[in-house]
């Protein structure tokens, strides 16, 4: 039923959560339809409405388009490049900005004016890469450091503060669970496995719904939120060359306080308060108050590649 629910003109994401009123929850377990713009009955083609329930459980109509976290900055405007060394200003850290050296052609509506831009986003936590050898790398999202269907392993990534070359591109996966790339850090790069505002991390763990927690993005910096799903199946854009995917069993962040996230957060770790990273940041809505994180455990896997913890040494 849920990809029946899916195929429905103007719908992004189905969900288990609890059936609200005008605003006020009922204590009721529902299936959370979201969708790009909520239209009157009357203006909804016949045989294509949301049904009232399904199976008995009622069903929750809410107005959500699920998007990437990343931001495009103009190539022109984007800092230049400084040098063909690895190198950074200072250790990295989770929560540091990202971005491949390679730009790309943009065209409306993706961006306002067409031209060639590069990808800005979030290295989220220190990994370490099971295969050749372990290697210092740093998580992001796939959308941020492969860009499109033209990635390469050893594309070079760029601090877009500073604009060092201190990483490049080693892994990536785009699937039906996870949104995420893996960088390995450049020789000589120092690194430590902390995330400024948070603290150390300490390793990872599932999410679990009313759980609150934190994450420091590029885009946003440190805000606070409370997981309220882990059953999230969303419907995102991914570009002209790589169209519509679908993610199955997401987290869904809710903000505590207006924001969680905002273009340039994608690839940040989001972190519960025993300093364990449950998901990995890639989606949001449009107004920041929601966000989207494929669960850390599903990304490690993909990757092959574990969590580097604080007193854990790493070679480069």
């Amino acid at each position: 039923m849920e990809d029946q629910l899916l195929d429905l003109p103007g719908v992004t994401a189905v969900d288990i959560g609890e059936k609200r009123i005008a605003g006020r929850g009922t204590g009721r377990q529902g299936i959370v339809v979201s969708v790009a713009r909520k239209r009157t009955p009357d203006r909804v083609w016949p045989g294509t409405h949301i049904p009232p329930d399904v199976l008995g459980i009622p069903t929750d109509v809410i107005e959500e388009k699920p998007v990437l976290q990343h931001a495009h900055h103009g190539a022109e405007e984007s800092v230049a490049l400084r040098g063909r060394d690895f190198a950074h200003d200072g250790a990295v850290t989770g929560g540091d900005g990202v971005a491949p050296c390679r730009s790309v052609q943009l065209s409306p509506p993706e961006v306002r004016n067409a031209g060639r831009y590069r990808r800005t986003g979030t290295l989220g936590a220190l990994v370490i890469g099971h295969q050749p050898a372990a290697a210092a790398m740093g998580l992001t999202t796939f959308d941020v450091a492969c860009l499109d269907d033209a990635w390469a392993v050893g594309d070079r990534m760029v601090d877009p503060d500073t604009g060092y070359v201190f990483a490049e591109l080693a892994r990536g996966a785009l699937s039906g669970r996870v949104d995420a790339a893996a960088v390995t850090l450049g020789c000589g790069v120092q690194h430590s496995p902390v995330i400024p505002g948070i603290g150390p991390i300490a390793g990872q763990c599932a999410a679990y719904p009313g759980e609150p927690v934190r994450k420091s993005g590029h885009g946003s910096g440190l805000t606070a939120g409370v997981v309220s799903s882990v059953d999230a199946t969303l419907r995102v854009d991914h570009g002209a060359a790589l169209g519509v995917r679908v993610l199955r069993e997401q987290i869904r962040i809710d903000a505590v306080d207006g924001c969680f996230t905002a273009s340039g957060d994608a690839g940040s770790a989001v972190v519960n308060s025993d300093g364990r990273v449950v998901g990995l940041l890639f989606a949001g809505c449009r107004t920041g108050s929601t966000g989207f994180a494929s669960p850390i455990v599903d990304v490690l896997a993909e990757l092959d590649v574990e969590l580097c913890v604080q007193h854990q040494h790493i070679g480069v």
